[in-house]
């Protein structure tokens, strides 16, 4: 049963709190107890979390260590990783692996050299930040969406490789995992800039911090990945919320190029 939502001030205090106690378990959190905007009734599936294993290539996710923390994050261009910005800080040298659905061998790996933080960045507004790797790394390159590629109820998936239980115990996967849903809302949480809400049959939980959500975008039919992992609640439940990279894709293109 559900008692009623906690006030504002009381949710991001529990949030904090939880989310210290998930990084001392080893892996910066996605974490947020706050509600959303009340989804449309057939939005999203009533299972609130799981989702299911990844079995095809996804040469453009990355397992992101951090010190003795870990996120997810997607390679945008031959030297640039995409993550959160509560991934990764000024002065940081984060390791990547690429390429692998398996976070502990495969793939290409590579370190940061330079991070760089959006310059708004006041959690959960602008969780996003850009990482320079020391080397090219060849693979495919996740498509960046624009203001078109995305709509409210248009089909999405997330991917991570955020821990399995609904109140953020227990191991980091081993296999990087996925859920299937839907974009629910293109505006919403408190965040400013507001985010992108993603449901489905399955949520972001710890470890899936700056993993992707992709959409199939409207105006080409193809998929491109418009959100970065910033929130999601703690326990888990029936929604995450996505930085929206079409709102920062002016500050991408100038730091990265791309």
């Amino acid at each position: 049963m559900r008692g009623r939502p906690p006030t504002r001030g009381r949710a991001l205090l529990i949030a904090a709190l939880l989310a210290l106690a998930a990084s001392a378990l080893g892996f910066a959190p996605t974490a947020s107890a706050e509600v959303p905007p009340s989804h449309a009734p057939g939005d999203i599936s009533t299972k609130i979390f799981g989702g299911g294993t990844v079995t095809e290539e996804q040469p453009s996710i990355a397992a992101f260590y951090n010190g003795g923390a870990f996120c997810t994050a997607s390679i945008i261009a031959p030297r640039w990783v995409l993550t959160a910005g509560h991934c990764a800080g000024e002065g940081d040298t984060p390791e990547v692996r690429v390429g692998s659905l398996d976070r502990t061998q495969g793939g290409t790996t590579a370190k940061g050299v330079q991070v760089f933080r959006h310059p708004g960045y006041n959690w959960p507004g602008n969780d996003i930040a850009l990482v320079q790797l020391d080397r090219d790394v060849d693979t495919t390159y996740s498509p960046l969406a624009s203001a078109g590629d995305i709509a409210q109820g248009q089909e999405a998936a997330i991917y991570g490789w955020g821990v399995e239980n609904a109140d953020w115990s227990g191991d980091i996967p081993v296999n990087l995992k996925y859920a299937s849903g839907t974009v629910t809302n293109t505006d919403c949480t408190s965040a400013n800039p507001r985010m992108l809400c993603f449901g489905g049959n399955g949520s972001a939980v710890a470890g899936d911090s700056g993993g992707p959500l992709r959409v199939k975008s409207p105006q080409t039919g193809q998929w491109v990945q418009a959100g970065v992992s910033a929130v999601s609640p703690i326990p888990a439940g029936d929604w995450s919320g996505y930085t929206d990279i079409a709102k920062n894709r002016d500050w991408i293109k100038e730091v990265a190029g791309v």
